[in-house]
């Protein structure tokens, strides 16, 4: 389930309002649903998967019902490393605290970097939010011949410019920014996600970067 639908994620690069919706639906959404925004806009991965060895890790300790996500995620450079969520209940109970730390161990134990990461580094804004805009635009269709057209005018300013003259030279598409964000998703273009996406950020063709 998309927590953010894409109409929305265009409205809020117009309307403090929208913005403050869809920030608000960031806070509630679900923390895996999180960790999977966050992840498929992170640079430097490539893929995103459930992870079963951590799983069963996780069962044996008695972990599998305390609200962890485990994913194993492969970076651009062909490692792959486990990552697990960690709600905060789970740091204020020392027991449970005690058991996550002894995932960590078992794992990289066999041979895996994990990576313990607190929901509230999940959460934090406005990188949740910005990663919940791009993720809503997954459903955003662009056309080869619009995907064509952005990334020459890119190329012929340098390889960067604002989202909305990104919009501007999508006219024809029925959600100009949506396409554009949904080419963010596909790491063809970048965008910041340390300062809250506007009309005005900055767009950049990822191999320029």
């Amino acid at each position: 389930m998309n927590y953010v639908s894409a109409v929305t994620a265009s409205g809020a690069l117009d309307t403090s309002s929208c913005a403050a919706v869809v920030a608000s639906l960031g806070r509630e959404a679900p923390l895996p649903y999180a960790v999977d925004a966050l992840l498929n806009v992170k640079s430097g991965v490539r893929s995103v998967s459930d992870n079963p060895q951590c799983e069963t890790f996780a069962r044996t300790l008695g972990l599998a019902q305390i609200g962890l996500v485990l994913r194993s995620v492969r970076l651009s450079g062909g490692r792959t490393v486990s990552l697990v969520a960690v709600p905060s209940a789970c740091w204020r109970d020392p027991d449970l605290h005690a058991r996550v730390l002894d995932l960590k161990w078992a794992v990289e134990f066999s041979g895996r970097r994990l990576v313990l990461a607190p929901e509230s580094v999940i959460r934090a804004e406005p990188r949740l939010t910005n990663a919940l805009l791009v993720s809503a635009c997954d459903g955003v269709h662009v056309t080869p011949r619009e995907r064509l057209m952005l990334l020459s005018h890119l190329a012929e300013v340098g390889g960067s410019a604002s989202l909305e003259v990104c919009a501007e030279w999508l006219t024809g598409s029925p959600d100009p920014a949506g396409a554009v964000l949904r080419l963010v998703a596909e790491r063809v273009l970048t965008i910041a996600l340390d300062r809250p996406i506007e009309l005005q950020s900055e767009v950049s063709l990822a191999a320029w970067r």
